[in-house]
């Protein structure tokens, strides 16, 4: 019971903080934007109440109810009755595997890793990624109700084109987003939840410190914190899945088809990585039509091979692009933080490398300073 008010009180400390940012930060627009500080203030009560609650609740056999959860469609109505359930087991598996590596942001609170790992399950919102049209620069993101109808999205990308046709734009998916409570989105397998949530707990820690807190300040600092979260979010979530297995392997729910268009015959990422740097250098030269011309020929081609992306413009690059550890990035960030956190032997200690670094610099002079080096990585 102690271990819980701890708990929840760490989470009502670090809940403020981020409604404060929010509230800080409030878009005035309505309509198709997600309304951020509306879905703080609906939430964060909730999981409070959950938390106190939870110690006068009968237990539950953990990995009966994410075989359950996992087995049914994301609309079926059951799922409701198990989604507290299930983010509790998540936060707890993913809690207890961060105390063990001795992670704490700032200040150490007794039963519980700081900031306290905290979820909810949710359709997450999409994206309306904007970047100039003559270089790949992630220029905007707002967030876009989860719920946006697909022609809707379509002619967002549209008007904001038309309104501003320096600009490049297209409405994405989102996995999660860092506001607190984390939204994940309950459309991802077991493993997918332990990932994205562990990834959005990095960019809480982060937000303590220069890192973090820097986010928006450049669009190198961007793809350093979405990199070293992919990084940590990852390892995480694989030790969780090896200490406690997937319960869900033998899951009910239906397979993911094969993707539309015809079987599958290229390396996907090897092409958009070298479709980015032929993008590059056609934006570099002042060609902006026909780089253009070339990202939508590739997708063609592409989804002849079976696979089907939507639309490959400079928004789409400015956005996955942010993520270097992807394997079809081609920004060196991703080798050099991978390369720093083999280097510093622990989840622990990358983190405290590299939580006050705020530039390209800080991170090329650490990897030196580490003795590697800044060699090409594939």
């Amino acid at each position: 019971m102690r271990g819980r008010l701890t708990t929840t009180l760490a989470a009502a400390l670090v809940g403020a903080l981020f409604v404060t940012l929010a509230l800080g930060v409030r878009d005035a627009r309505t309509g198709d934007r997600f309304d951020l500080v509306r879905w703080e203030l609906d939430t964060l009560p909730n999981r409070w109440l959950a938390a106190i609650g939870a110690p006068f609740r009968e237990g539950v056999e953990e990995n009966a109810t994410l075989r359950e959860y996992f087995g049914l469609a994301p609309e079926d109505p059951g799922r409701a009755d198990l989604e507290n359930n299930v983010e509790r087991i998540v936060e707890g598996r993913i809690d207890a595997i961060l105390r063990e590596a001795g992670l704490n942001a700032r200040i150490s609170i007794p039963g519980t890793t700081f900031p306290p790992v905290d979820i909810e399950l949710a359709i997450s919102p999409q994206v309306l990624v904007t970047s100039p049209r003559d270089v790949i620069e992630r220029r905007g993101a707002d967030l876009l109700r989860p719920d946006l109808e697909f022609d809707t999205a379509v002619e967002l990308e549209g008007r904001t084109m038309a309104e501003d046709r320096t600009v490049s734009a297209l409405v994405v998916p989102s996995g999660g987003v860092a506001t607190y409570p984390a939204i994940v989105s309950d459309r991802s397998s077991y493993g997918g939840v332990l990932r994205t949530a562990s990834h959005e707990w990095v960019h809480h820690y982060l937000s303590f410190y220069p890192l973090g807190f820097n986010y928006f300040a450049s669009g190198d600092l961007r793809t350093i914190n979405e990199t070293v979260a992919d990084i940590v979010g990852d390892e995480v979530a694989a030790v969780v899945l090896e200490r406690w297995g997937d319960p869900t392997a033998l899951s009910s729910i239906a397979p993911v088809p094969p993707p539309e268009g015809g079987e599958v015959t290229v390396d996907r990422n090897a092409v958009l990585r070298d479709l980015r740097l032929e993008v590059d250098a056609l934006l570099a030269d002042g060609q902006v039509e026909a780089a253009e011309r070339r990202m939508d020929e590739v997708r063609q081609e592409l989804q002849e091979a079976g696979h089907n992306i939507r639309v490959i413009n400079q928004a789409y690059f400015a956005w996955y692009g942010t993520y270097a550890a992807r394997p079809d990035a081609t920004d060196p960030l991703g080798g050099y933080l991978r390369e720093v956190r083999e280097r510093t032997g622990s989840v622990r200690a990358f983190l405290e490398a590299i939580r006050g670094w705020t530039s390209r610099a800080d991170v090329e002079a650490g990897l030196i300073a580490l003795g590697g080096s800044l060699e090409e990585r594939p």
